[in-house]
């Protein structure tokens, strides 16, 4: 399993907030996206410009928000981490890919790891949590591939188009993920967070 290093994860800036309000404003992204349909634009913008807000230096934020940027493609989604307990050292996880059309299962993993990466290299967390809709299949597999354990079923919990969907609760633990990466030979190594960090310093540099 091979994956691009031109992936790599950051903080929202104010110049993002024109492409994800474009997200937002897309049905089908609307489709995946959990929770309902924002009322208004205002709403929206309120919202997002919350989350792309600094949080001070000293407080440790319940939830984070990160942007999934490629050198090569440009923007791509984003991830969200909430209900982050840094005392229980856990959270749950969301990914977004923004674009249809780059919504495809190499972007897709590519960023899940990276997401994992995150939590459990950088934040040094025990657990991640995540709720995906069963018709989201593409999704909990890619999950399930990372190590996760479906721990729950929600019967009827979310409808889309007229029809109720089951949703289905997973865990990872750290264990699980490094065994992961154990597994395909240190694969995933290669999509470290130095290796992001590289890739953006090499786009600094190439950019006049």
């Amino acid at each position: 399993m091979t994956f691009t290093t031109t992936t790599f994860l950051r903080r929202a800036e104010r110049d993002d907030l024109d492409m994800v309000l474009s997200w937002m404003d897309d049905p089908d992204f609307q489709y995946y996206l959990y929770g309902d349909a924002a009322q208004s634009q205002r709403q929206i913008r309120e919202k997002i410009i919350q989350m792309l807000g600094r949080s001070p230096a000293n407080l440790m934020p319940p939830a984070l928000y990160l942007l999934i940027d490629s050198g090569a493609e440009g923007l791509l989604g984003m991830i969200s981490l909430q209900n982050v307990s840094w005392r229980n050292r856990s959270c749950s996880l969301d990914v977004y890919i923004g674009n249809k059309a780059r919504r495809n299962a190499t972007v897709a993993m590519t960023s899940v790891f990276r997401a994992l990466e995150y939590v459990f290299d950088e934040l040094n967390l025990h657990r991640v949590s995540a709720l995906i809709y069963a018709f989201n299949r593409s999704s909990w597999r890619i999950f399930e591939l990372s190590g996760a354990k479906r721990e729950m079923v929600l019967e009827k919990h979310v409808m889309r188009d007229g029809t109720l969907y089951d949703a289905y609760g997973y865990g990872l633990l750290r264990s699980d993920f490094e065994a992961v990466r154990v597994r395909y030979g240190g694969a995933s190594r290669t999509i470290s967070l130095e290796a992001m960090i590289a890739s953006l310093a090499e786009k600094m540099e190439k950019t006049p």
